[in-house]
């Protein structure tokens, strides 16, 4: 475990301004600049591109399969224009661009400029949408970044638009996707409310320092708007304690 959380820090924490390249108004990390960072990470990283998906509305989906340190990781990405709107019968040029964008977000899943896409300082990508958001937080199975975002970066309005963002044949599955790794979140958020309980019961201090000790600073806040008034004075007594 200790070597994955390494490796991720290792590559989040590379500088890769040198490789941010602007067209159209956007600013993109350069495919070639971000694999030859990876390759000096692992030489025997590699990549490739399934075949692009057609739907019936004559968008296309396309994906890059990305290897490092032995472990894969996926991700998909409409062909799209400058306005993030998908491309109707797109050419090989626009599929082509589209497939080294996947590439490079597929690698910021291993933590290779991933500072872009959470807007540090000035190193920001505009060009991610918030239905290329939701689609890289459900490839990367990420529960709770996933429920935070849905409910503290969209608003109701955002939310069906990105419903409505899906490509013609993606959308079942998309929605299906959306709400299933929505309750995986919400499921964690109960099981630790509920030690939580369990905790201010046994008035167990070292128990519900155990049990929150380890969640994110989003976790908390999700979790401490489902305690009662009881549960959530014991933990600030903890807290004063400590």
């Amino acid at each position: 475990m200790a070597e994955k959380e390494n490796r991720y820090i290792k590559l989040s924490r590379q500088d890769v301004s040198a490789g941010i390249e602007a067209k159209g108004g956007l600013s993109y990390l350069s495919w070639a600049y971000c694999w030859n960072l990876v390759s000096e990470h692992d030489p025997e990283a590699n990549f490739y591109f399934t075949d692009p998906v057609w739907y019936p509305d004559e968008s296309v989906m396309v994906k890059a399969v990305v290897t490092i340190d032995s472990k894969t990781m996926e991700q998909t990405l409409p062909v799209m224009d400058n306005r993030n709107r998908s491309i109707k019968n797109p050419d090989s040029r626009a599929i082509s661009d589209s497939q080294q964008r996947a590439l490079v977000k597929a690698c910021a899943l291993f933590g290779v400029g991933i500072s872009l896409y959470l807007g540090e300082g000035l190193k920001q990508v505009v060009s991610q949408s918030n239905y290329e958001k939701a689609e890289e937080l459900l490839t990367a199975q990420d529960a709770s970044g996933f429920h935070q975002f849905v409910h503290k970066a969209l608003s109701e309005q955002e939310r069906v638009d990105t419903f409505n963002d899906a490509p013609a044949g993606r959308k079942s599955a998309f929605k299906a996707e959306w709400r299933a790794l929505l309750k995986v979140a919400d499921s964690f958020l109960e099981e630790v409310a509920a030690a939580i309980a369990d905790a201010t019961s046994a008035e167990d201090v070292s128990l519900l320092k155990e049990t929150i000790e380890e969640l994110s600073t989003y976790e908390r806040q999700a979790v401490w708007g489902r305690l009662p008034a009881a549960e959530q004075e014991f933990v600030k007594q903890a807290r004063s304690a400590a």
